[in-house]
């Protein structure tokens, strides 16, 4: 069972998850080191995370979608048979649902533009954090572009078989 959110309080945890990272960064340095990396890990974190449907939102409202409520619910990722991403069914995800009428008034471009503007969101805007983790040592901007251009190739893999990127291909 959905735990549903009303639209208007989707849109502020999302906003508010973004607003969070990026006080995060900019307040990078008056912490010390461990708690800058700590702090960059948790930005990267809300970029990725709160972007998503966020990001779904706009692009929906733009071509004239309307939206039913945001959700808590299980990553698209948990429909593959896998051992090894069962771990997902314990991470909830916020999902938004759109009303299937105003899908059906929407070309099948903007129908992909609109499902893969998640996937997009989530994928580029962690990048943020990789220009903070420049300016700390080698080590720390490694990881961060390890863990970006990873996050990256998961998402081009797996939601092009379950995810927001197969809709944007068959809806």
């Amino acid at each position: 069972m959905r735990f549903q959110i009303p639209i208007w309080l989707g849109n502020l945890i999302e906003l508010l998850g973004l607003v969070f990272g990026i006080f995060l960064i900019l307040n990078l340095k008056i912490l010390p080191y461990y708690l800058q990396i700590l702090a960059l890990f948790i930005a990267w974190f809300c970029f990725w995370y709160f972007s998503h449907c966020l990001a779904h939102f706009i692009v929906g409202k733009a071509f004239g979608l309307n939206f039913s409520y945001y959700f808590v619910g299980r990553s698209s990722i948990t429909k593959l048979n896998s051992k090894f991403f069962a771990i997902f069914r314990y991470f909830p995800v916020l999902g938004i649902k759109v009303e299937p009428d105003s899908l059906k008034r929407i070309s099948k471009k903007r129908k992909f533009i609109f499902y893969a503007s998640g996937a997009i969101a989530s994928m580029s805007t962690p990048a943020i954090s990789l220009l903070f983790a420049m300016q700390m040592d080698k080590i720390v901007f490694s990881i961060f572009l390890l863990l970006t251009f990873g996050n990256i190739a998961f998402t081009l893999i797996f939601s092009s078989k379950v995810g927001d990127l197969y809709k944007a291909r068959v809806k």
